[in-house]
């Protein structure tokens, strides 16, 4: 058995990647497919209504939650502006641990719940994180929307993050990322068609508008300019 520490052989001439060296014990494909089974999505027959009430929040001015944007969360009043000047919305909250909300309504549509607690009959759930499946969270529409978040098991982490790199990483993204575009399809399609309905014919001038209330210097709106086109883009399918 090989101890920490000890000059060992690499795996490739240039790298070590401790990855390979599990993949040399465990199939990578068996790891994701069984990783993918034992993932915990919220169930069908739930995912409409909260969808169609999340639209309606936002249309109506119904308080709404986002994760934080830039250092300490202070960018996100640049949010908040830009979702004032675009929906005539300001009652959008940045959440308060930065997944709050999504917390709350996968254990309120789930079985699962992350926290014991004596009087939850739900059953507790442990090294799991709750996933946003497609990314957008300052996004108002997809933070908490239930067909954009699930429980992942946690050991997937290096391979699920919108930030990981590498081969293994995209070689699970590339098993995975179809399975959640056909299973949310229908929910995809509605989500664009409202991006392109409401949010895209819009959004220009709402950021200029947002940048002349902010008073925002030139480098840091540029930067959140491009950071909210992404988080207002359509999903790819």
């Amino acid at each position: 058995m090989y101890g920490i520490g000890k000059n060992l052989n690499k795996i490739t001439d240039s790298m070590r990647d401790a990855y390979d060296l599990l993949f040399k014990h465990i199939s990578r494909e068996k790891l994701f497919d069984s990783a993918i089974e034992d993932i915990v999505f919220v169930e069908e027959n739930l995912l409409k209504e909260q969808w169609e009430n999340q639209k309606l929040k936002l249309l109506n001015g119904v308080e709404l939650s986002v994760r934080g944007y830039g250092r300490d969360g202070d960018g996100t009043r640049s949010f908040m502006k830009l979702y004032e000047k675009l929906f005539g919305h300001d009652n959008i909250k940045r959440d308060s641990s930065n997944n709050a909300a999504p917390t709350k309504l996968l254990a309120e549509l789930t079985p699962y719940y992350k926290k014991e607690r004596k009087t939850n009959p739900k059953e507790l759930i442990q090294n799991y994180k709750i996933a946003h499946l497609f990314g957008r969270t300052k996004n108002p529409l997809l933070f908490n929307a239930a067909w954009n978040i699930a429980y992942i098991p946690t050991y997937l982490d290096p391979f699920t993050g919108h930030e990981s790199t590498g081969e293994h990483s995209e070689a699970f993204k590339a098993v995975f990322t179809p399975i959640i575009t056909k299973r949310f399809k229908d929910y995809i399609l509605d989500y664009n068609a409202f991006v392109n309905e409401n949010i895209e014919p819009k959004l220009d001038e709402a950021l200029t508008e947002t940048r002349k209330a902010l008073r925002i210097n030139k480098d840091d709106f540029e930067r959140f300019e491009r950071e909210a086109k992404i988080e207002l883009s359509v999903i790819k399918i």
